[in-house]
């Protein structure tokens, strides 16, 4: 019997690259459901859309969770930029995204605490559950 040793092919490195789009795609169901774009849409109305960003970012931080530089190359992909419906965009764009967000911090965290209450009335509000009664 003769036994010989499997190998695998060589590789050879290519310009292919590969891009998460289950991240991408889990982000955009939860994004929606939380009723996040109303929350965070009121706060850009010109320019990329800040959806479609902060989509991105989390997208991101999920798969790869560096810095904003590499956060803005990696959003920077053609194809990533085509899931998203983005331009092409400097990663100061994503400073400036982060910068908006903390100056309306306490209005969007009042926001989203209401929403999650509604939607926890929506949800759970119907039932009764007598271990959870105070």
């Amino acid at each position: 019997m003769n036994i010989t040793k499997q190998r695998a092919f060589p590789t050879i490195p290519n310009k292919n690259i590969s891009v998460p789009i289950g991240s991408i795609l889990a982000v955009q169901l939860f994004y929606e459901k939380l009723n996040f774009c109303d929350i965070f849409g009121k706060y850009k109305s010109k320019g990329l859309d800040l959806n479609s960003l902060l989509i991105g970012l989390l997208s991101y931080k999920l798969t790869e969770n560096f810095s904003i530089k590499e956060a803005g190359k990696w959003l920077n992909q053609e194809e990533v930029l085509d899931i998203l419906n983005l331009e092409r965009f400097h990663e100061r764009v994503l400073y400036r995204t982060l910068e908006l967000l903390g100056r309306n911090r306490e209005e969007i965290l009042s926001d989203i605490l209401d929403c999650q209450w509604r939607f926890n009335f929506l949800h759970f509000g119907r039932f009764k559950f007598p271990h959870l009664q105070i």
